[in-house]
């Protein structure tokens, strides 16, 4: 055993255990799914991409580089320090990453270890789907309390969870609602839907207020269209599974499936009774890019999300726009969770042939401008850009250059206000440790994070327009483009 990291985290945890686990806050989804109550944003956040990255990360901390001093053996119980298996050793990766790399301080020692502890009290509840009993936890240090949860589970727990959940609870003390571990299947659900193909229903969801999985907008066509699950439709169930109190990637885990499959979803539409729907499963290509003419003369086109094959959907959408000789474009970039930070520069590149797209900053001060691409294709159509509160990340990136540099308005909501860099770290079993290392600003050095983007042209779009299939935002931008005003 690695006593070298496994005696001074215990030691602290031995002196402090009543004081941290007496003052915990339990949030629901800690364990092997990320915190439900964490993100309220789209999932798929900009990432800086590892590989041929416009932003690269930096090297990954050794396991062995931490200079904590390891108190002499008498110094801890012994049963302390002999009941910490070696397969938590993956809790010290995620900590050396998080040292070198974490955009933000760390916290104190207390509240760390504080974090860990909460982490597996909590991934021990999801395991088990039973409570445990607080205050026998909290007279017991780490040993002892993992001793109890075996105890209580007549060991059946999975170290592997309880891991998971120790490190979200680390992660959970940074109070960065985009610093957090994938495990390894979360890991490449989060690829392959950058990557602009899965297999499942075929729909956009988010959290829905309330509990269960909101349907932010089925792909035409596809199973869930064809089903007759609509927006705003909400899953309470997959197969009979409570999905309410589920974080939204578990529950979204559930719903996806291989094709050919059958998953039975219990819907609830806006004023109906829930009702069983069976959706069989497919390959889902997502549509990143949708357009079309309008009847007035200006062109329509729709961004969903920043994926990899989107940058030349978006060329190929434009080219084909543009040879109808269009009398200005709308850029809907409404809902658009965001995607890779390439992906946004060259797409915003398309609109804006020089100077800055945006500013990536660090915490030591040091910078990195992403300057506009040559040739862009859309340099002088009149140009109005629809945001919402769903226009998270890369959306905003494009939304805040062409606000900066003139080149068009933007028009709806306030954006999200999610404009931070985030790095993933790969551990040794394959799971993805997120760190924010950076922040984003504005051409015109405007902060993004925290603070989103105000439209030129504010249009609410109520829940009843969308109801009705009413779109004033829509209806505002061609008005402008026609008007000019």
């Amino acid at each position: 055993m690695n006593t070298r990291k496994t005696s001074p985290l215990l030691w602290v945890v031995a002196a402090l255990a009543i004081v941290l686990l007496g003052a915990m806050t339990f949030m629901a989804g800690f364990g092997s799914g990320f915190g439900a109550g964490r993100i309220t944003a789209p999932k798929a956040v900009v990432q800086a991409p590892a590989a041929g990255a416009l932003s690269a990360a930096g090297d990954r901390a050794e396991p062995g580089n931490r200079a904590t001093p390891a108190p002499e053996p008498a110094d801890a119980p012994a049963a302390v320090d002999a009941a910490a298996p070696d397969d938590f050793e993956l809790i010290w990766e995620a900590w050396d990453a998080l040292e070198k790399s974490f955009y933000g301080d760390m916290p104190a020692t207390p509240e760390t270890v504080g974090g860990l502890v909460e982490g597996l009290l909590r991934a021990v509840e999801i395991e088990t789907g039973e409570p445990l009993d607080r205050e026998q936890a909290a007279d017991a240090v780490l040993a002892a309390a993992l001793q109890i949860m075996q105890q209580q589970t007549d060991g059946q727990l999975s170290v592997r969870d309880l891991t998971y959940g120790a490190i979200n609870g680390l992660t959970y003390q940074l109070n960065d609602d985009y610093t957090y571990l994938r495990d390894p299947e979360e890991a490449a659900f989060f690829n392959e839907t950058l990557e602009g193909s899965f297999e499942g229903i075929g729909a956009r969801v988010a959290e829905a207020e309330g509990g269960g999985v909101r349907i932010m907008e089925p792909f035409s066509g596809q199973p869930a269209w064809n089903a007759g699950i609509r927006r705003g439709d909400v899953i309470l169930a997959v197969d009979g599974q409570d999905i309410s109190r589920m974080a939204l990637q578990d529950a979204i885990s559930l719903i996806r499936g291989p094709k050919g499959s059958e998953v039975l979803l219990t819907i609830k539409s806006e004023g109906q009774e829930s009702r069983d729907i069976a959706v069989v499963r497919d390959r889902i290509t997502v549509p990143a890019v949708e357009y079309r003419m309008l009847d007035d003369g200006v062109a329509y086109l729709r961004l969903g999300e920043f994926s990899a094959p989107a940058t030349e959907q978006m060329r190929a959408a434009l080219e084909s726009l543009q040879a109808e000789n269009p009398v200005g474009l709308v850029l809907d970039l409404r809902g658009n969770p965001g995607g890779f930070l390439r992906t946004a520069v060259e797409i915003t590149s398309e609109f804006i042939d020089e100077g800055p797209v945006v500013i990536e900053r660090f915490k030591d001060g040091r910078e990195d401008v992403f300057e506009a691409e040559p040739g862009g294709s859309a340099l002088t159509i009149p140009l109005v850009v629809l945001v919402d509160e769903g226009s998270a990340s890369a959306s905003e990136i494009l939304a805040g250059a062409v606000q900066d540099t003139g080149r068009g308005i933007l028009l709806g909501a306030r954006t999200f206000g999610k404009g931070s860099v985030q790095i993933p770290d790969e551990l040794s079993d394959g799971s993805v440790l997120s760190i924010t290392t950076a922040r984003w600003f504005t051409p015109n050095d405007r902060l993004i994070h925290g603070e989103g983007l105000q439209p030129d042209i504010e249009v609410v779009r109520s829940e009843e327009d969308i109801a009705a299939d009413r779109d004033p935002q829509l209806d505002r931008a061609v008005e402008y483009l026609l008007q000019g005003q």
